[in-house]
């Protein structure tokens, strides 16, 4: 089990990022968490085994809506919590 924290900047409050983050995180077995930030960036919080947590950077880094646009990516890796599911907090 791998853990990371994913900053993520440009388009990406406002257009269903949160919410298609959350469909893209269950649909590859990714828990943890995703908010906005007043920066207007996104930061998640994931945990997932490698594979599937690669696969769910590389879709977050291409945006899983086509509203939003992407511009940086920043991944931090952290140790691994006893997250249950994955939520869209405040």
């Amino acid at each position: 089990m791998k853990s990371v924290t994913i900053s993520i900047h440009g388009r990406v409050q406002g257009v269903g990022f949160r919410w298609t983050t959350a469909r893209l995180a269950n649909r590859l077995q990714v828990v943890g968490w995703v908010k906005n930030e007043p920066d207007g960036s996104v930061t998640v919080r994931a945990q997932a085994d490698e594979t599937s947590l690669n696969a769910f950077i590389e879709a977050l880094k291409k945006s899983p809506t086509p509203y939003a646009k992407v511009s940086r990516l920043t991944i931090t890796g952290k140790n691994v919590e006893d997250f249950k599911k994955f939520t869209i907090t405040d």
